[in-house]
């Protein structure tokens, strides 16, 4: 299986490049910036997706039996950046997967459009209600892949908060990972009950080989399964450091404290045969070790 990867310079576009071609697939890997660290085997194609990007696109496309895009333009780009890249891009790729003769497009998509849980556990059917040009512009690229070319497979993951090797620098993960192995204090607002969902990018990439592998279409929720709050975050990256970090409070109210996102995955294992591998704990580590925050962070996801 032959099979191209948009935003394969990203934290999950590079993951996924490398379960592929771990799995025996040949792939092309796309990205706007030049590519490293990736197998010498993968082929790298140059496509910045905020302009004109058929042609450049169309040499890769070329013999390719799927498209796993993972490019996407981040918060705090533009609106019209966002809306360029994240919409009409994956419009137009879509379309071209089509033309070029490949049978199925994978769509990395966000639980942004849920805003936040109206109903425990959020299963794939949980309504959406996208208040930000980024959450609209996902809702979007679900709607070109699930509803678009006819006699393409439109697959869309909806996943969680990616962390492992790779991750940028800024979120709360990667502080708190930072801080821990640093020994310095690990900082919480409001309460630290706000519980979220973290799922490692390599299980991520996982899913992805199971999708393409059995040609599985619709709409999946990708996480770990297990929420976990701020505090708890904070206690095992302090016990994976050696527990030399001292947890405080800021004093400063967080305005999501007790929003808690407990995600269905049911779906994903009973059609995709898929679980989540990895621990909390291994990611943490590997993400310390891995060098945190070298991951271009503009076009990932």
């Amino acid at each position: 299986m032959r099979v191209l990867v948009t935003g394969a310079s990203g934290h999950v576009g590079g993951a996924v490049v490398r379960a592929l071609h771990a799995a025996g697939m040949t792939v092309a890997a796309a990205a706007r910036s030049p590519l490293a660290g990736l197998p010498p085997e993968v082929q790298p194609a140059r496509a910045d997706l905020g302009g004109p990007f058929a042609e450049t696109l169309r040499p890769a496309l070329a013999g390719c039996d799927a498209v796993v895009h993972c490019a996407a333009a981040l918060p705090p780009a533009p609106d019209d950046e966002i809306a360029a890249v994240n919409t009409a891009a994956t419009r137009q790729l879509v379309a071209l997967a089509r033309e070029c003769g490949a049978g199925q497009v994978l769509f990395l998509s966000s639980m942004s459009l849920l805003r936040r849980p109206l109903e425990l556990p959020v299963t794939e059917a949980h309504p959406v209600a996208p208040e930000t040009a980024y959450a609209r512009s996902k809702r979007d690229g679900e709607t070109a892949v699930l509803t678009g070319e006819a006699g393409l497979t439109g697959t869309v993951f909806r996943i969680t908060s990616p962390v492992g090797p790779g991750l940028r620098r800024g979120t709360l993960f990667s502080r708190f990972v930072r801080a821990a192995a640093a020994g310095e204090p690990l900082t919480l607002h409001g309460q630290g009950t706000r519980r979220q969902d973290y799922v490692d990018v390599r299980d991520i990439a996982d899913a992805a080989v199971r999708a393409l592998s059995l040609r599985a279409g619709g709409l999946f929720n990708i996480a770990s399964g297990v929420p976990v709050s701020n505090l708890e975050l904070a206690g095992r990256c302090r016990a994976v450091f050696g527990g030399r970090s001292e947890v405080v409070f800021s004093g400063l109210s967080d305005p999501d404290d007790g929003v808690v996102w407990e995600v269905c995955i049911g779906k994903a294992r009973h059609t995709l045969g898929w679980s989540p591998g990895r621990t909390l704990e291994a990611s943490i580590r590997d993400c310390q070790e891995a060098g945190e925050g070298l991951t271009r962070p503009d076009r990932t996801r």
